[in-house]
């Protein structure tokens, strides 16, 4: 079943208005239906039993309504059926008898096989309802997922009556569960120091409440300490050592409904509900500083770094170079007592000297540099060596922290000369031998800082009250769980058991594409010196047919505001019903919910939208803007307008079901926000905004991330996580892949194929021993280890497995296993694996012209699709919300709908000028149709107040309220 369908399920009434679609989809039947229907005596009995039938299955629920039947679903059946329909018929019309009704009812549910549920199948929805409740505890989103699990199953879906009262068993049920379990775990004595802490306020007047929930503006050390100050007070009160097995989903639900009110009215929540959220606000306020306090952690290392490398202009000063060695030959030279012969010796030794001399690399300066301006490494180091960081065994990182955190109490500032940097790496042995041992304590600092920033991006050093930052092993699915359920996995993956069965299609594939490539170059079409160099592909030329074509349809759509194209879709997709999990009461709600969309993805402050939709306040738009964020009901509403715009045959002319590209578009901040970065192209504070786009265009998913960091876990991620649309292929660009994310993404069902930048991303690797054709030897390499491929096959299937299933996401996989991780075996046999992807990949691209165009066209609609997005975020992120993940994916998630909603909107419009012609016999070719982009943005104005005529289009988004008034007329 597809999301599409989802407003019409539980239907009660027939829609006053259908449209062609809904038509087709469910008032057209098959070949045992229509034998069915012809076997009844009588057109109004045909007629009534087609009409049974077409709102099962829309519906999942019989018909009992007597209102008229829409004029345009008689004439269509009457189509369909060969029979003669009334221009206007109701059910009690059609029927004499009220026994033959119930006949008709009973015999559609039979022809669909659906039937009303027993007890036992009571009892399973029970048990679906109380697992779902702890993924979502919006009551109409729960209501929605028994009505997809009863259609699913052929049952007939039930009295909303029934089902709410068994969503709201299942709520109570696991709300005292877990508080029961809270209770279990954590002594009552402390449980009311907790809610002593809660209540308290600060020495500055602030409410503890607040303080906690507050995100740190800037990544200095002021916030830095701020952060620690917060986690120290939590870890005081002892909630690192509780609740570390509660799902990290009921804790944030939990805590995000506290902070969500006033101080004032959480004092006053009744029990359970006050302990459960009172618990989970702490627990989630912790993890959730630790991860603030890492990431703040790494970025200002990387601060340090490059402001001392920002004054490192070269490696070697030659002038001073040449200047010394002047000197030291005047000095030789001016010893006139030195005999000619041990003159001439000394002069050789003097240059030998200087020849054989290597110059400083410009990181080793970078970390002179850092050792003389020791203040502000000193001072991070304090700051978070008093943490509780763990590692498997002993960790170089851990016990150099160690040994300074016991120096720093002693007050003493110099090394003693038994401590070495041996386990510290190479890099630093020298300077930590130093004879002058404060300096070499300085050194030991600033080798300790670098080394458990590395620590924490490999996962070798964690800290457990962390979200992202936990152990590396809970990344993957729990040891005895993975013993029992691998098979499964494999299955599910469609993976062989054995690596050599993976190993041995991948290897021919390798070869044969070594062999094309070797033969493209002996033929001139690549040209290979110590470099492979593409010829650029020629640029495609407008053709005058598609010009003329598009200048057509824009004449043909006109123009219009951006309220009526929001109306104009919700008509069609309803996503206002699927955000509401219901029908809106009233014309105010559904213009919460618009509010609620444009306040996310315009930019827009609460107060602007209030002033450009003058029927709402800012506080109205506050509290939609809240509820809209929570529970992905945008990104449910973007993936209905997505399938939508997928139905109309225009779609299947742009391009490739199963293609997709990825892409980051950056949207300007405040430099007061912690996780905002310098966008280079516009250099300005920015935060960045990942989405997936389809080569039959619409966004499918969407993330916020930050700037200037590897993209390969979240392109991967946006494919995982979504279940509509199908993708063998994403195009990504070259931030968006590594090896290991090549052979993750493999894994998992799909290829990664990047558009690489560099040309020295573009060598070619095969398995040791495989001979190299002479051509192409100086980009190819036979160094591909196979051997460590299979010993390791079994874990890199378990990693997949953990990150297909949710255990982890890929964006923490690819963290964790990024260059960082070099060394680690699991690593090093998913990068042998993601060099043969490469390779194989890399083959089809240099010798397929036509495998290239189609890699840079999703790319370039990637692109187009970032433009509107533009166009419709025309200001700043808020820091209020640039500070918060969840805040931000509201507001990618919300950017995605608009996007989507403008583009299905062109869609429906340019298919209805299409068939209009086609209906006067003026066929367009598909060749020209899919080249018209449905991004257009000329007639549609996106800015001014705001008018929603809901009074055009209430009769298919409001159908009750019309109903109610049509009869409160009558």
């Amino acid at each position: 079943m597809q999301g599409w369908q989802t407003p019409y399920l539980g239907l009660r009434d027939l829609p006053r208005e259908l449209t062609e679609f809904e038509l087709q989809a469910f008032f057209s039947f098959s070949h045992a239906e229509f034998e069915l229907i012809a076997r009844r005596r009588g057109d109004n009995h045909k007629l009534g039993l087609a009409l049974h039938i077409g709102f099962v299955r829309m519906s999942g629920r019989p018909l009992n309504s007597v209102r008229a039947v829409p004029p345009v679903l008689l004439r269509h059946l009457g189509q369909m059926l060969g029979i003669t329909t009334p221009d206007l018929a109701s059910l009690r019309a059609l029927y004499a008898r009220g026994r033959t009704l119930f006949d008709h009812q009973q015999q559609a549910c039979e022809a669909l096989g659906f039937a009303w549920m027993t007890e036992h199948q009571r009892r399973a929805l029970v048990r679906v309802l109380r697992d779902e409740v702890t993924h979502s505890a919006d009551r109409e989103r729960l209501l929605l997922h028994a009505r997809h699990w009863l259609y699913e199953h052929r049952l007939l879906i039930v009295h909303d009556r029934v089902i709410r009262s068994l969503v709201a068993v299942a709520l109570t049920e696991l709300e005292a569960a877990t508080a029961q379990a809270i209770r279990a775990a954590v002594p009552p004595a402390l449980l009311k120091r907790w809610a002593s802490a809660l209540d308290s306020a600060r020495p500055d007047g602030q409410h503890s409440q607040s303080w906690l929930w507050s995100a740190p503006a800037k990544h200095s050390t002021r916030q830095i300490t701020e952060v620690l100050e917060r986690i120290a007070f939590l870890t005081d009160l002892g909630i690192d050592q509780h609740m570390g097995n509660l799902n990290d989903v009921l804790v944030r639900r939990y805590a995000r409904r506290m902070a969500s009110r006033p101080p004032s009215v959480s004092a006053r929540i009744k029990e359970p509900a006050r302990t459960l959220e009172m618990a989970c606000f702490l627990r989630y306020c912790l993890l959730t500083a630790t991860d603030q306090l890492i990431l703040m952690f790494q970025r200002r290392v990387a601060d340090l770094w490059r402001q001392c490398a920002d004054g490192v202009t070269a490696t070697v000063d030659w002038a001073q170079q040449y200047q010394q060695l002047l000197q030291e030959l005047t000095d030789l030279a001016a010893q006139e007592t030195v005999p000619d012969a041990e003159l001439r010796s000394r002069l050789v030794s003097l240059v030998a000297a200087k020849r054989a001399r290597r110059p400083p690399s410009r990181a080793s300066i970078i970390r002179q540099h850092l050792i003389d301006a020791i203040a502000p490494v000193r001072s991070l180091l304090v700051a978070v060596s008093g943490l509780a960081w763990q590692a498997t065994g002993e960790h170089p990182a851990i016990d150099a922290l160690d040994r300074l955190r016991t120096l720093y109490a002693a007050g003493t500032k110099s090394l003693p000369g038994e401590v070495t940097a041996a386990r510290l790496g190479p890099a630093w042995r020298q300077a930590i031998a130093d004879v002058d041992r404060e300096r070499a304590f300085r050194a030991l600092e600033v080798a300790t800082l670098f080394a458990l920033r590395r620590a924490l991006r490999n996962g070798s050093v964690w800290i457990e009250h962390s979200l992202s930052f936990r152990g590396r092993e809970r990344l993957f699915i729990p040891d005895e769980r993975w013993k029992t359920e691998a098979r499964r996995h494999y299955a599910r993956l469609q993976l062989p058991a054995k690596a050599s069965d993976f190993l041995t299609p991948l290897l021919a594939r390798v070869r044969a594409g070594i062999d094309a490539v070797a033969a493209a170059t002996r033929a001139g079409s690549l040209r290979v010196d110590d470099e492979l160099h593409l010829a650029p592909l020629a640029a495609d030329e407008e053709d005058p047919e598609v010009t003329k074509l598009r200048s057509r349809l824009d004449q043909r759509i006109g123009e219009v505001q951006l309220p009526e194209v929001i109306l104009a879709v919700d008509a069609q997709v309803r996503f206002s019903w699927i955000m509401l999990g219901r029908e809106p009461r009233s014309g105010h709600e559904l213009l919460m919910a618009y509010a609620g969309i444009l306040a996310h993805g315009t930019s827009l402050s609460a107060a602007e939208c209030a002033r450009m939709i003058p029927q709402l306040s800012a506080t109205s738009i506050r509290l939609a803007m809240r509820w809209a964020g929570d529970e992905r009901r945008l990104a449910l509403a973007c993936q209905a307008v997505l399938e939508f715009m997928q139905r109309h045959a225009i779609a299947a002319t742009w391009g490739r079901a199963d293609l997709a590209s990825s892409d980051m578009m950056s949207l300007e901040t405040s430099r007061r926000v912690w996780q905002a970065r310098q966008d280079p192209r516009r250099q300005t504070a920015s935060i960045g905004v990942y989405s997936h786009v389809r080569d039959r265009w619409g966004i499918f998913h969407a993330q916020p991330i930050v700037l200037n960091e590897r993209q390969a876990g979240a392109a991967i991620e946006g494919v995982v996580r979504q279940e509509r649309v199908e993708v063998s292929q994403l195009a990504v660009d070259t931030h968006g892949y590594t090896d290991f994310a090549m052979a993750l993404s493999r894994l998992l069902g799909f290829d990664l194929c990047p558009r690489l930048r560099e040309l020295r991303q573009r060598h070619l690797f095969v398995p040791r021993g495989m001979t190299i054709p002479v051509e192409i030897a100086a980009v190819c390499e036979a160094s591909v280890d196979t051997t460590l491929i299979e010993a390791h096959w079994d874990q890199l299937v378990h990693l997949a497995a953990s990150v297909q299933t949710g255990h982890a996401s890929a964006v923490t996989a690819l963290a964790r296993f990024g260059s960082a991780a070099r060394g680690d075996p699991i690593y090093d046999a998913g990068v042998q694996l993601g060099k043969l992807l490469r390779t194989a990949f890399l083959a089809d691209y240099f010798v397929n012209a036509g495998f290239r165009r189609e890699l840079r066209r999703v790319l370039n609609r990637g692109e187009a699709v970032n433009a509107l997005k533009r166009a419709i975020y025309t200001g700043r992120v808020g820091p209020a919300q640039a500070r918060r993940a969840d805040e931000m994916q509201a507001v990618a998630d919300a950017l995605s709908l608009l996007a989507n909603i403008v583009m299905a909107w062109n869609t429906a419009q340019m298919q209805a000028v299409l068939d209009r012609w086609a209906n006067r016999r003026q066929i367009v070719p598909p060749e020209l149709t899919g080249r018209i982009a449905p991004t257009r943005l000329e007639g549609i104005n996106l800015r001014g107040v705001f008018r929603f005529p809901l009074e055009r289009y209430a009769g298919q988004i409001l159908p009750s309220q019309t109903t109610a008034k049509t009869s409160a007329g009558g």
